[in-house]
């Protein structure tokens, strides 16, 4: 058992009695609140699907809370994809990390890992001091961070976007769906998700993720479970190849929470302004189609200055940095183990 343990109660998210949830959702709501002031905090009813979900970005997902006392002091969650290119890897992520418990939750989230025969472990999270200096107090290296950012659709400018769209390739077609991709598009739907593997990485140590049809229709429905709707617009040549997609998850829970997903131009099709067709296109679906859609969040890796200059053309503003730390569990493993965490050395200095 982990020396921070002492004092500290770990349940999982999913068998959460009233009580329990109740005081999970009072800290979800005020990490909402303390990250993005702007935006609505999570309802009960989101939250409730994260804590059930076991199925999105191709993983199987465990979620945990830590309780000091009747206090919810801190949320964990271990990732574990399904992926067999990456079946040594494990995500984890913990918030906040500025807590006394945060210890004691990595400690039962490698240890779920590690069951599961995890050699490696990428953690991410808000990138803050705090946040790093938890991770490399343990061992673990920054790999990478993303800028997170939110567009305000109703300040976005029209005329910029008729532009972008006028500018589109001739020889190309868009063809917009929501949440079911039409049969004769599923696979140029799979085309450009492949494609995303071409996006940076920087130092991860993490191999691509090659998916086919079933993959991307189950996941497309595993986040309609949790009130996440897709929205597509697809680019194709005149024989239907794909060309390049942008895509929206509408959240029915929170709309103004709604997430900018992947964008991405296959390489034969690139340098032709696709891009900002595709999300001047998608724009203009939204605001016919959603209006209580108001904004859109989305994450960029920072080293991705191309697509950074297309957003903040578009009207994205800066709101938070999150990163990822990468150590092999045995690394993290014995720090814990030997007591070391960024709160334990403030305090014998």
């Amino acid at each position: 058992m982990s020396p921070y343990a002492a004092g500290v109660r770990i349940e999982d998210a999913r068998s959460l009695d009233g009580a329990g949830f109740a005081a999970a959702l009072e800290l979800q709501q005020r990490i909402d609140s303390e990250r993005d002031p702007g935006l609505p905090v999570t309802p009960a009813a989101e939250l409730r699907g994260v804590f059930d979900d076991d199925a999105t970005d191709y993983c199987r997902h465990q979620r945990i809370v830590a309780f000091d006392g009747a206090r919810a002091a801190a949320i964990g969650h271990v990732e574990l994809t399904l992926d067999l290119a990456n079946a040594g890897l494990a995500g984890v992520e913990i918030t906040p990390t500025d807590d006394d418990t945060a210890a004691a939750v990595l400690a039962e989230l490698l240890r779920r890992a590690r069951a599961d025969g995890r050699t490696s472990v990428i953690a991410w999270g808000d990138h803050t001091p705090a946040a790093h200096a938890f991770w490399a107090g343990l061992g673990a290296e920054l790999r990478y961070t993303e800028q997170e950012s939110r567009l305000d659709l109703a300040a976005v400018d029209p005329e910029l976007m008729a532009h972008w769209i006028a500018a589109g390739p001739v020889d190309l077609e868009l063809v917009h769906w929501s949440r079911r991709c039409p049969e004769d598009r599923i696979d140029a739907l799979v085309a450009t998700a492949n494609a995303m593997n071409d996006a940076p990485t920087d130092d991860l140590e993490i191999a691509d993720t090659t998916v086919d049809a079933a993959m991307v229709r189950a996941e497309i429905e595993a986040r309609a479970a949790r009130g996440l709707e897709y929205h597509g617009v697809l680019a194709v040549t005149a024989d239907g190849e794909a060309a390049g997609t942008t895509e929206v998850f509408v959240n029915r829970h929170r709309p103004a929470a709604s997430w900018q997903w992947s964008t991405v131009v296959l390489p034969a099709h690139r340098g032709r302004g696709i891009g900002r067709w595709l999300k001047a296109a998608m724009w203009q679906r939204l605001r016919a189609t959603e209006p209580e859609v108001t904004g859109l969040q989305t994450g960029n890796a920072a080293s991705n200055a191309h697509m950074l200059a297309i957003n903040t053309e578009m009207g994205f503003q800066p709101t938070h940095l999150t990163g990822c730390w990468q150590a092999d569990l045995g690394i993290l493993d014995t720090a814990l183990v030997r007591g070391r965490s960024p709160s334990r050395e403030a305090a014998a200095s």
